[in-house]
């Protein structure tokens, strides 16, 4: 009887777990693979204004009028993930800490989920990785990732040495690469001199060219030569037949 009773509660197990697997097919599949694709990754630079309590620091310098004047603004990143269906959830990871975040369906708002990032002083890859919900045949699957890069704020952007180079890269507001800033005040002035580009790279001057008798003579000089010596052999050759003649004529 205890291997009947085994017998059957092993069936009835294998049964309910074929049955389960069997319904995840490849149609359902499908349709959650084009659903993650389709969810979108994007964010901005939101600028907001610093309160100016008892605490907060002023530029130095500044006159009681400037203080008064001054507005003070930080910034941040916000991140919306769109798209995200009720048959789908998603993990966001910072690439740098290892952190992970999941958010649901439930979490969007008029169907965008939305959260911030405080941090601009680095550049970070987060990844954004969909998975299937519970709701469906196929749960917790991954589906799809998206990688998307926030740059760092670079506070050299704000020095007197940018002004007016704002197209120079060292000046970008934000940078999403790593730059060497060693020698940051002399590659700004040979960028206002004309001697690199906007990417900091060497701008090669060409020597200009005065057009006149002597560049010609240069640049053709073997042509020069060689029709040099046309003309004094054909005029040598011109000279011996006249001499040639007249003498004819005196005799």
């Amino acid at each position: 009887m205890k291997k009947i009773k085994a017998f059957v509660l092993a069936f009835v197990l294998f049964f309910l777990s074929t049955n389960v697997y069997a319904v995840c097919d490849i149609e359902e599949s499908n349709t959650l693979n084009s659903l993650a694709t389709n969810v979108g990754v994007s964010y901005e630079v939101v600028q907001v204004e610093i309160p100016k309590d008892e605490n907060f620091n002023y530029p130095d310098g500044m006159t009681e009028e400037e203080r008064e004047e001054y507005v003070a603004y930080d910034n941040y990143f916000r991140f919306y993930i769109s798209n995200v269906t009720e048959e789908l959830y998603v993990v966001v990871t910072n690439q740098s800490t290892n952190e992970s975040r999941t958010y649901t369906y439930q979490d969007a708002v008029d169907g965008i989920i939305s959260f911030d990032v405080l941090s601009t002083m680095e550049i970070v890859r987060y990844s954004i990785t969909v998975y299937s919900s519970d709701a469906t045949n196929c749960p917790d699957t991954e589906l799809y990732t998206h990688y998307e890069t926030t740059p760092m704020y670079n506070p050299y952007s704000e020095l007197v040495a940018c002004e007016g180079i704002e197209d120079f890269y060292m000046c970008h507001e934000y940078l999403s690469v790593d730059v060497d800033f060693t020698n940051f005040v002399e590659d700004a002035e040979r960028y206002r001199n004309g001697l690199i580009n906007d990417d900091g790279e060497e701008i090669t001057i060409p020597e200009e060219d005065d057009g006149g008798f002597l560049s010609f003579i240069s640049d053709h000089l073997v042509v020069v030569i060689v029709v040099v010596v046309v003309i004094v052999a054909a005029g040598g050759l011109i000279t011996f037949v006249v001499i040639k003649k007249q003498r004819s004529r005196i005799v």
